[in-house]
């Protein structure tokens, strides 16, 4: 899945990827899909071992996790940095301290994720780094390319490789070799507005004179004040800067100034005198300084302004391309019965199997791999097709339930609680089979998508009378509204994996399970933890009195018979 998966797999089949993170179930969904798309992928759980990595193998770009054992991601990029000061680094971590971010862009990196992770991030920083590998391969050829020419050709033959034959401005090749040289390229993409009017009305050798005059004026323009001009391509003009640093007010003084030159400018024919417009995008990005100007030229020529600076708020390309492409692989799913419902264990302190949840796999259509609701589970819901998804599952497991003596934990968000139809035929279901009911865990989603507390009560007591347990899932990843749990009382309150999987080293961490399971166990309410990754957390959470546990530990999500 990315902007286009094919693109992105065509990017990324070249390059090979170092990957650090201790987390071991961040770790596997990642590798999971690094593996799709990348030639090689070489994996470490901490600094030192990504660093003997390193050292041993060629690898095209890091990614990190932060906060590790033995070496943290920090350390790591310094010692990264004595020796290879352009290898790109993408820094996952859940930490969003000033201090992190001063060390971390002092090292020198080309992306930042924030935990928990977000599925379009990734694909978008993926694409960035590799859109950069794949230029700098394509600029290496360039210079080979050329270095070849040059030793064949006469200097006759690099000037029209460097400089643009209609206009005497410097040329595409010329841009787009210099750029890589250029930390801090300032990049005003300018376009003639309608320029193929002026063609079609006056014909193309008045169109080519537009385009001398034009490029006249911006070489004029560009005197004294440090552009290069650059002809791109038909009426696509670049002023490229190069600057240690951003002058934010020479350059809104700059753009005062090009306008109000511009305002006088005119084409003089025998017969005609022609004016037109110019539409401008502006970047100061520091990676794909280019595409970055395109976006924002795209974006003020569509919203019809004269010119507009880059900003990740204009550029929703990447969001849009990935939503519709994932969209399709899930209407796919659908209709190739390709949505599999996957189960994990909830154990007691022994390590006994007590129940299992519910999890929503994808299919790949392509292998037998499962794909995790991580990578399509956002889209799905901004596409509406959600609901269908839930519905598939749900069925799939009070089925098990029907056929099987497990006990099964179902999630419920509140988008299926408020889905009349949905809870109709669940209701149905348990009116034809009521024996099954007591087997039956429904996991409530504890978020502040929650809208109406009266539905959710509602919805509680209509099926408590069934038999039907009651758990409060992902508690403390919002804003745990003591309050609701205390008007609903549920069975069970599952502490959500963000305060568990760092209990071992976060003492804040500790401190807060010790009291929900503390807080829980005088309600009366059995508490659940999640994402109980090794035996050391384990071990902390028997002592805290933990009533069950769900996790890596003890299986993965697997089929269930």
């Amino acid at each position: 899945m990315d902007t286009n998966i094919k693109e992105l797999k065509k990017l990324c089949k070249e390059f090979t990827i170092l990957f650090v993170e201790d987390d071991k179930d961040a770790r596997e969904e990642l590798v999971e899909l690094f593996e799709m798309l990348f030639k090689k992928v070489f994996v470490a759980v901490n600094g030192l071992e990504g660093l003997e990595l390193l050292k041993n193998n060629q690898c095209d770009f890091v990614m990190t996790d932060l906060n590790m054992p033995k070496m943290n991601g920090i350390d790591m990029l310094r010692e990264i940095r004595k020796t290879d000061i352009d290898i790109p680094v993408l820094i996952l971590s859940a930490h969003n301290e000033v201090e992190y971010f001063i060390n971390i862009i002092k090292l020198g990196i080309d992306g930042y994720i924030m935990k928990p992770l977000v599925p379009t991030q990734i694909i978008f920083e993926l694409k960035k780094i590799t859109e950069k590998l794949f230029f700098r391969k394509q600029t290496e050829q360039y210079n080979t390319n050329l270095e070849l020419e040059v030793k064949e050709r006469t200097k006759d033959l690099e000037k029209k490789l460097y400089y643009d034959s209609v206009t005497n401005a410097r040329s595409r090749f010329s841009f787009f070799k210099e750029i890589k040289n250029i930390s801090t390229p300032i990049i005003l993409l300018i376009d003639i507005d309608k320029f193929n009017d002026i063609n079609e009305i006056y014909g193309t050798d008045i169109g080519t004179l537009v385009l001398k005059k034009f490029a006249d004026f911006l070489l004029e323009f560009s005197i004294n004040r440090r552009y290069m001009v650059y002809r791109l391509s038909g009426d696509e003009f670049v002023l490229l800067d190069n600057i240690d640093y951003i002058d934010t007010e020479k350059y809104e003084d700059d753009l005062e100034k090009l306008f109000e030159e511009f305002s006088d400018f005119k084409v003089e024919t025998e017969d005609e005198t022609i004016t037109f417009d110019i539409s401008i995008g502006i970047s100061t990005s520091q990676s794909n300084a280019f595409e970055c100007a395109k976006i924002a030229l795209d974006y003020a020529k569509t919203h019809k302004k004269t010119h507009v600076m880059y900003s990740n708020a204009i550029d929703k390309r990447q969001e849009m391309q990935v939503a519709l492409e994932c969209k399709k692989n899930i209407k796919n799913a659908i209709s190739q019965n390709s949505i599999v419902a996957v189960y994990q264990p909830i154990v007691d302190k022994k390590g006994q199997i007590l129940k299992h949840e519910v999890l929503m796999r994808l299919k790949d259509s392509n292998s037998d791999k499962l794909i995790s609701p991580f990578f399509f589970l956002d889209i799905a819901v901004k596409t509406r097709l959600y609901k269908e998804l839930s519905f598939i599952i749900i069925f799939e497991a009070l089925n098990l339930l029907k056929n099987s003596e497990h006990t099964l934990g179902i999630n419920f968000t509140y988008d299926d609680i408020v889905n009349n139809t949905l809870i109709d035929e669940i209701e149905d279901f348990f009116n034809a089979s009521p024996e099954i009911a007591h087997r039956a865990v429904f996991e409530i989603t504890e978020s502040q998508d929650i809208e109406e507390y009266d539905i959710v009560k509602t919805f509680i007591k209509r099926f408590r009378r069934y038999g039907v347990k009651i758990a409060i899932d992902d508690f403390g990843s919002g804003f745990s509204n003591f309050e609701y749990i205390l008007e609903i009382e549920p069975d069970f309150l599952k502490i959500d994996g963000s305060l568990i999987k760092d209990i071992d080293s976060d003492h804040k961490a500790h401190i807060l399970v010790g009291s929900i399971v503390e807080f829980s166990h005088k309600l009366g309410i059995k508490v659940i933890a999640e994402y109980v990754h090794n035996e050391t957390v384990f071990n902390i959470l028997k002592e805290l009195n933990v009533d069950e546990y769900q996790g890596y530990y003890f299986s993965k999500p697997k089929l269930l018979s």
